[in-house]
């Protein structure tokens, strides 16, 4: 039988004969979430040393390199059996989600994540409209929450900010008052930001970006906080990347960031490199609390 940690660090992609939407037991989101994955080709544009998408020759294997276009009818058919699954409990006569406590037996949200970056997919747009539609037609106890989970960087254009706004946050929208964007900073410097994130894009243009983008859209920051055991080139996050992270999120809401909570979590499941490494709660709660002195916002751990 599963155990709740142990369900907690699966979240597979793959779903029965699913190619866009999966059920995952989320920590965060306190129950099911059900995940939409724009990228099965396993494109990002960044390439996090904590990263469970395995990207290497092995874990490439049998993927399609190239991105082709979302689906939209079929990931909508997907979707609603799998709501229908989780409404009618039978999601939970199966392995592994029969172990799923009777209380994290809910559909918490409907998640834009998967195994890249769906801001940066062609299709991203039309396929938040049709979710949108989607649960607007359900019946009225269906207000579940659209959790946009980003590396930013899509919303950094100011054409795909605004649509994301106007969707999520304008008055007479089709949203649910519990909408949001969940989005990621592991690194305020540009040495952490290279080593964690791993991205093409310099330091300096993507944190000009995450300020503009911040100013315009009220986020929850995520921040994956990790160690990286490697005997030539260790990396310790209560060092500098602490005191960086700690001062430039000070800053961004001195400029009038609307940051809405910060979200600290460590590593939950197994990464293609060994030597990453998750924080223990102590440490995690030390980080914390540390942060917490200065920043006047809520900052939570899931450790």
């Amino acid at each position: 039988m599963e155990t709740l940690k142990t369900l907690y660090s699966r979240h597979d992609r793959s779903y029965h004969d699913n190619r866009y939407v999966y059920p995952v037991l989320s920590r965060r989101a306190g129950g099911i979430s059900v995940g939409i994955n724009l990228n099965p080709d396993k494109g990002c544009n960044f390439d996090c040393v904590y990263c469970q998408v395995d990207r290497t020759p092995s874990g490439m294997r049998g993927i399609d390199p190239l991105h082709r276009p979302t689906g939209i009818p079929v990931l909508l058919e997907e979707l609603n059996r799998l709501v229908e699954g989780i409404s009618s409990g039978r999601l939970f006569s199966r392995s592994p989600f029969e172990a799923v406590p009777e209380h994290l037996r809910k559909m918490a949200d409907i998640a834009l994540s998967g195994d890249g970056e769906p801001t940066m997919v062609p299709e991203f747009l039309p396929v938040l409209d049709s979710l949108m539609d989607f649960r607007s037609h359900r019946t009225g106890r269906f207000r579940i929450p659209i959790r946009l989970i980003t590396n930013g960087t899509g919303l950094f254009r100011s054409s795909t900010r605004q649509a994301v706004r106007e969707r999520f946050f304008s008055a007479g929208s089709s949203q649910s008052p519990q909408d949001e964007i969940w989005f990621k900073i592991d690194a305020a410097d540009p040495e952490s930001f290279n080593r964690i994130d791993r991205s093409s894009i310099p330091f300096d243009r993507y944190w000009s970006s995450v300020t503009e983008t911040l100013l315009e859209l009220p986020v929850t920051i995520q921040t994956m906080v990790c160690e990286i055991r490697d005997p030539e080139a260790p990396f310790d996050p209560l060092g500098d990347w602490r005191i960086a992270m700690k001062e430039n999120i000070r800053k961004l809401l001195e400029q009038g960031a609307q940051i809405r909570e910060w979200h600290l979590y460590t590593v939950a499941r197994r990464t293609p490199d060994p030597s990453v490494v998750p924080l223990s709660s102590e440490r995690m709660e030390c980080l914390r609390q540390s942060f917490q002195e200065g920043i006047a916002l809520p900052i939570r751990i899931f450790s």
